[in-house]
């Protein structure tokens, strides 16, 4: 087992480093597979930021001494009722997500474009984010939230837990990061009702995938409507 200020020094260390090379990525237009420009600018770092992801928040802590991220319930009768929740929910997210990508892809000001990736590259990179999302959900509702949970009790670790998780998605503006406040505490709530760090990786598989993959199949063929103003600087039309 690590020291507990070791411990703290390795959470800190593996989320400021992600945090600094989110940042860097954000400035490359690299920090996802699309946004209100259209598909990500340079494809490569993107990649580079989620197998940087994979190694902060899956490989470091898993080599490191540790104490497993949660103990099993005693019994399926425990974990009946959350699992069923649980279930419920990450069908219910599967379903919602591309209606979700579809309401803000038709807001997006766009012209015709011919601009896309590569089947090799698309393909990658789902299998590299699914690897991703499962280490980073390993990392903040396993590791970091029960060791915070038995340093600082419950109410307290959630709200560690979803203050970081939402200050990670400042990069994608204001509404994304108030909408990682609910849906970081239910995670939260679910993985420590559950005993487990699955229902949070089940969910924000649910969520981001359908999304990610709807858009992906869409956005290529347009891109924002752009014009020159008088000083050669670029203005964006909105319709």
């Amino acid at each position: 087992m690590l020291h507990p200020s070791a411990q703290l020094l390795l959470y800190a260390s593996c989320y400021l480093l992600f945090l600094g090379l989110l940042w860097v990525c954000k400035s490359q237009r690299a920090h996802r597979l699309f946004d209100e420009d259209g598909l990500v600018a340079t494809p490569w770092l993107l990649m580079a930021l989620h197998v940087g992801g994979i190694i902060l928040f899956g490989i470091i802590p898993a080599v490191l001494p540790h104490q497993p991220a949660f103990a099993a319930r005693s019994g399926p009768a425990e974990t009946m009722l959350p699992t069923t929740i649980t279930v419920l929910l990450t069908v219910f997210i599967s379903l919602f997500a591309p209606r979700l990508a579809e309401k803000k892809y038709r807001a997006l000001p766009r012209a015709e474009a011919s601009a896309s990736l590569g089947s090799a590259y698309i393909s990658t990179y789902f299998l590299v984010r699914v690897v991703f999302i499962c280490a980073y959900e390993s990392w903040f509702r396993g590791g970091l939230l029960q060791d915070s949970t038995a340093h600082f009790g419950a109410p307290a670790a959630v709200l560690l837990n979803v203050a970081l998780y939402a200050a990670l998605h400042l990069v994608n503006g204001k509404a994304e990061t108030l909408g990682c406040l609910p849906f970081g505490a239910l995670l939260c709530g679910l993985c420590l009702w559950q005993g487990a760090v699955w229902p949070a990786i089940a969910l924000h598989l649910a969520l981001t995938l359908p999304y990610e993959f709807w858009y992906w199949r869409n956005i290529p063929h347009f891109i924002p409507l752009r014009h020159e103003n008088l000083g050669n600087g670029s203005v964006r039309l909105h319709r």
